[in-house]
């Protein structure tokens, strides 16, 4: 797969979204974990496509989140089929009217 580069775009303090070649595909988010008393980040690939069980989860920081998303990226689009690509940018696009 040739490398693009990942684009987060801040929302609010300690949440991103994620961008690549101006299209939305994920979430980077600070959560706190009430239970243990420590922050979380949550990381999401959001593609309107089905996901696997790998395409989110938490990492104890910014940098370890933003790792393991393009690290679980490049595996969930290297997976992809060219009807897929087609079919979730079709997808995406009709949501925006």
């Amino acid at each position: 797969m040739t490398e693009h580069a990942l684009i987060l775009r801040p929302t609010a303090d300690g949440d991103y979204y994620v961008y690549r070649e101006g299209r939305l595909i994920g979430r980077i988010r600070k959560t706190e974990d009430h239970i243990h008393g420590s922050v979380v980040w949550n990381w999401g690939i959001t593609v309107p496509l089905p996901m696997a069980a790998w395409s989110h989860g938490p990492a104890d920081s910014l940098e370890a989140a933003q790792k393991a998303f393009r690290a679980a990226w490049e595996q969930f689009y290297d997976s992809l089929s060219p009807e897929q690509i087609a079919r979730w940018h079709h997808t995406q696009d009709a949501r925006k009217g």
